[in-house]
């Protein structure tokens, strides 16, 4: 079965800023303890870009569905809606996983 990775990315402006960490803290703890749900995180870019990152990790993608549909959701949407610019949103379905054996495997076989 495949993982799911959803990622929003909100432009946040100086005075939304707080606002906007404030709802997503609100969210994690939550979203964590929601079935299925193996990762919840949020980060900030600083300098020019003032950019939030939030970002789920799912076991599945109908435990991810479920979310989305939940009304905890809403709240990320309301966070959405308070982006300075289009906020980002995109999913990603995650057939595999490796580890620092890829990199291993890799340097390994550099030609470099």
């Amino acid at each position: 079965m495949s993982m799911m990775l959803a990622m929003v990315k909100i432009g946040a402006s100086p005075g939304k800023r707080q606002e906007i960490l404030d709802i997503l803290l609100s969210v994690k703890g939550p979203t964590l303890a929601a079935p299925g749900c193996r990762a919840c995180s949020i980060y900030e870019e600083y300098g020019a870009d003032q950019t939030i990152a939030y970002v789920e990790l799912w076991q599945s993608p109908a435990e991810m569905y479920r979310h989305i549909r939940s009304t905890l959701y809403s709240r990320i949407l309301e966070a959405m809606e308070l982006s300075a610019s289009n906020p980002e949103i995109s999913f990603h379905m995650i057939l595999r996983t490796e580890g620092m054996e890829l990199i291993e495997n890799l340097r390994s076989t550099s030609t470099t």
